[in-house]
């Protein structure tokens, strides 16, 4: 009687899940129900999904053209730091340059400035210079001393 039973519980949930499979078999494909009704459903359905679809595709298409928008405007801003960058560098290289001539011209004003002191033609030219001074010098302090002999000779005929 156990086995009875319980072979009998067996048939009965085999019958339940039978049907249970068969009935979602025609609901399924419509089978059962006004087969129009389920159509209309399931392409108002896949109208829906669509345009969802289509809304999120428009939104995406906007968020791009958004993106396209920034992307130029950096593209732009892009070009212009190139340019300022490419000014900077001659800029640079124009400082660069004039840095290595003050250079020369500071390593030239030392040259330039010991020459009176080491170069043999300006040691020549500075001692011929002294003597002209010294002669000068005297040549004035003669010439001095003969206005005043004649200075005092003409005071002492003025004084007789």
């Amino acid at each position: 009687p156990i086995l009875q039973t319980d072979a009998k519980r067996k048939m009965t949930e085999e019958e339940d899940n039978f049907t249970r499979e068969v009935t979602e078999f025609n609901n399924e494909y419509g089978l059962t129900s006004n087969r129009d009704l389920l159509i209309k459903k399931k392409v108002k359905t896949e109208i829906n999904d669509l345009e969802n679809e289509a809304a999120l595709l428009k939104s995406e298409m906007e968020s791009m053209e958004h993106k396209n928008v920034q992307l130029n405007a950096l593209q732009l801003q892009k070009n212009e730091l190139k340019q300022d960058l490419f000014a900077l560098q001659s800029k640079l290289k124009v400082i660069r340059k004039a840095k290595g001539i003050t250079k020369d011209l500071e390593a030239e004003k030392v040259q330039v400035t010991e020459k009176p002191q080491t170069d043999p033609e300006c040691l020549r030219l500075k001692k011929e210079l002294e003597n002209y001074k010294e002669d000068h010098w005297e040549n004035i302090c003669e010439t001095f001393r003969t206005e005043i002999e004649i200075l005092q000779m003409e005071k002492k005929k003025l004084v007789f």
